[in-house]
């Protein structure tokens, strides 16, 4: 295991438009041991820091360091990793064990503890029945099975995995996800795991980084990312059904918008936290669909919106509506047996407890959430 520190990390491509800066200026770090997930939009620049961290990029600028160690220009193979990229790229004419066994190839491991070290590999990964078959009698489950096993039988320092499970299925990937969380416990590895699903992130981490346009928007647990997003862009990323944003302007008692039925009031602190931090006076409110409902009057702040469509998930009735103010796009939850109607009428209501508030013209959090207790992310 090792700990992982970028230092100002900056990679530029030049291209003949001119130079494209893939990852600009970050710094992090990535305790040793933990697992972080590495997510954002595509082109965001998350596999090119991938890369840089592996060594298969060099970057223009900065420092990557493995504990004390500089690493950075050695070459990958020098650099104590083990990688699981998208493309799984197993060898098609060697066998589930002759795979896996090719993750020793140039380790010092005598013949007799290399078979050991597969047998004991494909017992925690579940594949020891297919060690004799070849990748094209398997499933894409059961290939992925063997590339983590060999991948892991290195007992590498750092493990980085790039997207590995964007080919699979919807219920392979939960299989694959749960398979994957034990054997970090069991390994306890490094592990930066690339994805563009914010599902993965959220399950699989015990830290978040959510990269923007080559720049970090915020690392943290994924109950922050969630609870405490730093911005509207991380709170809109993170999170399904997106967040409901909504713009307001301060006003002497609280926050006005054309789209709600009346202003929020808030106390004098609570406005004087928001303006303090604030800009100007145009803010944008962020209400998550799990705390936006229907209600039966309107005698708090609520919205006036028509159903759209909506999506039956199990439970949870998911709203796809208009604003009756302005033919804006908004998400709600409706109580689990209800069947709305397409232009079914309703009245949304909020607490404002529950309202994050950012920054109308930068789009940095001000406040998230309002008169809540003080509470610690749970442990994982």
């Amino acid at each position: 295991m090792a700990r992982v520190t970028c230092t100002d990390l900056r990679k530029v491509f030049p291209t003949p438009a001119g130079n494209e800066v893939a990852v600009d200026s970050i710094s992090m770090t990535l305790e040793d041991g933990e697992f972080t997930t590495l997510v954002g939009p595509s082109g965001c620049g998350k596999t090119t820091l991938l890369r840089m961290i592996s060594g298969l990029e060099t970057p223009t600028e900065g420092r990557i360091t493995f504990d004390e160690d500089d690493v950075t220009n050695l070459r990958p193979q020098n650099r104590d990793i083990s990688m699981v990229f998208q493309d799984i790229a197993l060898f098609p004419f060697k066998t589930v064990r002759e795979n896996i066994e090719y993750g020793l190839k140039y380790t010092d491991v005598d013949g007799e503890t290399r078979d050991e070290q597969v047998e004991e590999m494909a017992r925690i990964t579940d594949i020891e029945e297919l060690l004799d078959k070849k990748p094209n009698q398997l499933s894409g489950g059961q290939q992925q099975r063997v590339a983590l096993s060999r991948s892991l039988i290195r007992s590498p320092a750092i493990f980085l995995l790039d997207e590995p499970m964007s080919d699979l299925d919807a219920k392979l990937k939960i299989e694959m996800r749960a398979e994957l969380k034990e054997l970090h416990r069991e390994f306890q590895t490094t592990t930066l795991y690339v994805t563009h699903d914010q599902e993965e992130a959220m399950t699989l981490s015990d830290q978040v980084v959510i990269m923007n346009d080559g720049m970090i928007m915020q690392k943290a647990s994924p109950y922050d990312v969630y609870h405490n997003p730093n911005n509207v862009f991380v709170a809109r990323f993170m999170g399904s059904p997106t967040i409901n944003t909504i713009e307001a302007t301060m006003t002497p008692d609280g926050v006005s918008s054309p789209l709600l039925s009346s202003d929020v009031d808030l106390s004098s602190a609570q406005r004087e936290r928001i303006a303090s931090a604030a800009t100007g006076d145009q803010v944008t409110l962020g209400i998550r669909p799990s705390d936006l409902k229907p209600v039966d009057d309107d005698t708090e702040p609520s919205i006036e919106a028509r159903v759209n469509i909506f999506e039956q998930m199990g439970d949870d009735i998911i709203l796809h509506l208009k604003s009756a103010a302005d033919e804006q796009d908004l998400r709600a939850l409706a109580p689990p047996h209800d069947r709305p109607e397409r232009g079914e009428t309703f009245t949304l209501g909020f607490d404002v407890a529950d309202l994050h508030v950012f920054d109308g013209r930068t789009g940095e959090a001000l406040a998230n959430g309002f008169e809540r207790a003080e509470r610690e992310s749970p442990k994982p």
